[in-house]
């Protein structure tokens, strides 16, 4: 048995949330603003996980670090090249 049992579905659902966050956030100015203000990386993460999970979604703070990591990227590669 693994020691993390989860189903596809599970997982895929994370997932989901964190898109429909995304989604959230580029439509609504106030939430875009909150975050926005946060003043560190590690407020930003906290703030968008607890603001998600008062909307009822589900995602953690790896999920959102991720994501900043990976727009960061794509930011510097469009400027870079």
């Amino acid at each position: 048995m693994p020691l993390f049992p989860r189903s596809t579905t599970l997982t895929t659902d994370f997932v989901d949330d964190f898109a429909a966050f995304q989604r959230l956030v580029v439509d609504d100015a106030g939430l875009f603003g909150r975050l926005q203000n946060a003043p560190t990386t590690d407020d930003f993460v906290t703030l968008a996980v607890e603001l998600g999970a008062l909307r009822g979604l589900t995602f953690d703070a790896g999920d959102v670090r991720a994501a900043f990591l990976a727009a960061r990227r794509a930011w510097i590669e469009r400027n870079v090249a």
